[in-house]
């Protein structure tokens, strides 16, 4: 696949609109994306990769505007998963 050297994880929220019950999408207001990713590929991949394969892809471009807050690898890279990587548990 494209990006077959990452493994994706997204949250949106999205702003709706009430149009007589009907619930209408306005924008984006947040893109969350964390990726657990190859050693090789660098954060600046990531966020490339992430806006010009998944986010321009996926989401209509009249739902992003100036105000579309990104979180892309928020926390830094992301090679190690898991119970190693995200409980704070370690191999004896």
């Amino acid at each position: 696949g494209i990006l077959c050297n990452q493994r994706i994880n997204q949250d949106l929220t999205v702003e709706y609109h009430n149009d007589n019950g009907a619930m209408v999408p306005v924008c984006v207001h947040t893109v969350l994306i964390s990726t657990q990713h190859d050693e090789i590929v660098t954060n600046d991949e990531i966020t490339r990769d992430h806006k010009e394969r998944v986010i321009k892809n996926v989401i209509p471009e009249k739902y992003l505007d100036e105000k579309t807050i990104f979180h892309l690898n928020p926390s830094g890279r992301f090679v190690i998963s898991g119970p190693n990587g995200d409980a704070g548990l370690t191999n004896f």
